[in-house]
């Protein structure tokens, strides 16, 4: 399916800063980005790059003067996520775990897994298959959390959604990284462009590795896991913040929109989690 992403961020500067911003789509095997364009007002001294274990893409804006300014990003991608059949697997072995994966099952700043190691074996320990015990979590966040904005803060860790069970997509990923974690299950932390999310906004959800394999998962269960298009990839969201403000700037708000490009939006059919279990798969952004 071919997707039409835009955003656009929404600042004030009050003297010289930086801006670091994670909102280009990734390319990938399984997703092409075919036209995109980021444009600036005012115009603004730019650079892009690469960093960290994914290569997510980053886009560093430099201010030089006091007022405000917006940050405009547009881009057609084609998505073709996959799936795979739904499987009691019982996950993979640490000697059988490709190096590249082993970094996702180490706790990290807002998902401290060793420190919900107890409360992941007490809810989820007795269930058998690694695939089982992450639909499980997914059951259980989607259950048992409160989904209110404005309900945590940037220091807001997996803990803390643990013990007061309110938050918004970022923290029902973090913790459902930490559940995945404490059971020995790969686990990292995805921001997307999500089609039909309600309302609009940058989306946080979750990958489980099993048998080779990076499954989607979504404990908010707000929007189709087929209408999503990865931006970037990492351990949690200090990996893959969409900004990160350096200086006199503070945030004025922002737009996000999500569309089908190129077809009627009929042509598309969303795949919940219902839906997949009913067809006995998995799905995968590829």
């Amino acid at each position: 399916m071919r997707f039409l992403v835009q955003s656009s961020l929404y600042y004030y500067a009050s003297g010289p800063s930086s801006l670091l911003c994670s909102i280009s789509c990734a390319r990938t095997p399984g997703q092409k980005v075919i036209r995109e364009s980021i444009t600036t007002s005012p115009e603004l001294v730019r650079s892009d790059f690469r960093i960290g274990h994914e290569r997510n893409r980053f886009t560093r804006f430099e201010i030089g003067v006091c007022g405000d300014l917006a940050i405009h990003y547009l881009a057609s991608v084609r998505a073709v996520p996959g799936t795979m059949p739904l499987a009691d697997a019982d996950g993979d072995k640490l000697s059988h775990i490709d190096a590249a994966v082993i970094p996702y099952l180490f706790p990290s700043r807002y998902a401290p897994s060793d420190r919900l190691r107890a409360a992941a074996m007490d809810l989820f320990g007795g269930i058998r298959g690694a695939l089982n015990q992450v639909l499980a979590i997914e059951e259980w966040l989607f259950k048992n959390l409160y989904y209110a904005f404005g309900s945590s803060i940037e220091q807001s860790c997996a803990r803390d959604t643990f013990e007061l069970r309110t938050g918004v997509c970022r923290d029902f990923a973090h913790l459902g990284i930490s559940f995945c974690r404490a059971l020995s299950i790969p686990a990292r932390y995805v921001t997307v462009y999500a089609y039909q999310l309600l309302p609009q906004d940058f989306h946080a959800v979750f990958e489980v590795y099993v048998k080779g394999v990076w499954y989607l998962v979504d404990g908010t269960r707000k929007a189709p896991l087929n209408g999503m298009i990865r931006i970037s990839t990492g351990r949690d969201a200090s990996d893959s913040a969409v900004a990160s403000l350096f200086g006199g700037i503070r945030g004025q708000g922002l737009f996000v929109e999500t569309a089908i490009d190129g077809k009627a939006p009929g042509d598309f059919v969303p795949l919940y989690r219902g839906c997949l279990l009913d067809r006995g798969e998995m799905l995968y952004l590829g």
